[in-house]
């Protein structure tokens, strides 16, 4: 979460010699890598082990950092960038995973929404001061908010020694196991409706939240905010996020979980909605509804779903949610740039906002037809490992 450069990442590009068509074409290869070894780096995590992959995940973070720390120009920024994909490939699904198996062991797999809603309000309370300082840093040397970044990631890195393997692999790492534990994860995933069903509305809740996160800055230059004001702005729905990350546990609990995907939906597409209004000031109010949801479905989502894979599979499972996640993001981010370039973004946010509301109409009426029934405990699952 050190990485000071996040809040300014387009200005920081541009003052390293890349152009902003250039900024974009690496973001698209960023996402296609993403796309492309989600799924494979989650085999991989499931045969190493976890902190394995961890491991190799921290170390192209290093990589990745001092390349755009030190050096400029497009090609340099794009292998980073490469090598950043395959970092966050790695990662994906891959901490989560550990975690959850960490508490099984210790048979408190009841805890788990509880310390991960923990883990993450941390997380974006971390994030609301990198807002503020990497911006500042900025303003210094444009290259200062990348060099202060190494060392944090450095640190990161060497912390993963300390963690612990909780479970250890039963299969040898090689090609015909590879294969073989892939074909296993799809068969699991083409057998469980109730995952079917998570990793669908992932698609939508994710590219939601990484569409409207990324375009937030042009968003409330539209609705009259102060450039000065928006790094305080980010600080705030950083916290909110945050906040619905602590609350998600007991929210959960009195809501339930059929009420709780419902909000989750019913946030999504009011905030979208509301968005695409373009109302003066005051829409900020309305990205907020987005920072939050994107707290509590970040906490529930990985909760429901770690609670029917089994141990052996957790890393692969995950994966192939992360994968649906970057399906999403992929092709509706290109959906939003093409209807902001042609009629402005109020329009792309209006358009946006009705494809969601039919994508979870489309999921909720498919489920519906087959019959899946909304509780973790009658839910399609196997015996976990």
């Amino acid at each position: 979460m050190g990485r000071f450069f996040i809040p300014v990442l387009a200005l920081f590009y541009i003052a390293s010699q890349v152009s902003l068509e250039q900024f974009s074409i690496i973001m698209s290869v960023f996402a296609l890598t993403t796309l492309l070894l989600d799924v494979p780096t989650g085999v991989i995590a499931d045969l190493i082990g976890k902190k394995n992959t961890l491991l190799l995940s921290g170390f192209m973070y290093i990589i990745e950092i001092f390349l755009i720390a030190f050096f400029n120009g497009f090609w340099i920024f794009l292998i980073a960038k490469i090598i950043s994909g395959i970092g966050v490939s790695l990662g994906s699904g891959t901490d989560s995973a550990l975690l959850f198996d960490t508490l099984k062991k210790q048979k408190r797999i009841d805890q788990h929404k509880k310390i991960s809603g923990s883990i993450s309000t941390v997380s974006n309370i971390s994030m609301a001061f990198v807002f503020i300082i990497g911006a500042f840093l900025f303003s210094i040397n444009p290259k200062l908010p990348a060099i202060l970044s190494l060392p944090l990631v450095t640190l990161g890195f060497f912390l993963t020694f300390f963690l612990e393997e909780p479970y250890k692999s039963r299969k040898k790492f090689n090609v015909k196991n590879y294969f073989k534990h892939l074909k296993e994860g799809f068969v699991y995933f083409k057998n469980s409706k109730y995952i079917q069903y998570l990793c669908f509305l992932a698609l939508f809740v994710s590219a939601t939240i990484s569409i409207t996160l990324s375009m937030s800055s042009a968003y409330f230059k539209e609705i009259l905010i102060p450039v000065s004001v928006i790094g305080i702005l980010a600080f705030v729905a950083s916290l909110t996020t945050a906040f619905a990350s602590k609350k998600t546990h007991s929210l959960e609990k009195f809501l339930g979980e059929h009420k709780s995907f419902l909000l989750i939906q019913m946030g999504i597409v009011v905030g979208l909605f509301l968005i695409s209004l373009m109302i003066p000031f005051f829409g900020f109010l309305f990205y907020l509804i987005i920072a939050f949801i994107a707290g509590f479905s970040g906490v529930l989502l990985g909760d429901y779903i770690n609670h029917h894979i089994e141990t052996s599979h957790r890393a692969t499972i995950l994966s192939i949610k992360g994968m649906f996640s970057n399906i999403g993001v992929f092709i509706l981010f290109i959906l939003v740039g093409k209807l902001t370039s042609f009629k402005g973004l109020g329009f792309s946010f209006l358009i946006f906002a009705s494809v969601i509301l039919i994508g979870f109409v489309l999921i909720f009426f498919y489920f519906r037809k087959h019959n899946l029934v909304f509780s973790q405990e009658s839910a399609t699952n196997q015996p976990q490992n």
